[in-house]
């Protein structure tokens, strides 16, 4: 099952709206493992940052970035780039 998303900017200082990202027609392995967890419980071990491990719902996967719903429901946006290792809870 294929599946793509697309994000929109909406520029708020008078530019123009950049057109969607197209995602990559074979997506790697880590984003490949990624796109079958989303709306599952996750955690992510990162390279860089305050926290080396973030816990909780992946709820988007996009071609550079993914977006983590923490316990405490904070929102955490995270680069693929910067994704050591990913496991399913």
């Amino acid at each position: 099952m294929k599946r793509a998303v697309a994000l929109r900017a909406i520029c708020c200082n008078g530019g123009t709206i950049p057109e969607p990202v197209e995602p990559p027609t074979s997506p790697t392995p880590l984003l490949g493992t990624l796109l079958t967890l989303v709306n599952e419980r996750v955690t992510l071990e990162i390279s860089s940052g305050i926290e080396p491990t973030i816990t909780g719902v992946l709820s988007f996967v996009g071609t550079d970035y993914v977006v983590v719903v923490e316990d405490d429901l904070s929102v955490t946006f995270v680069l693929v780039s910067q994704i050591e290792t990913v496991t399913p809870l």
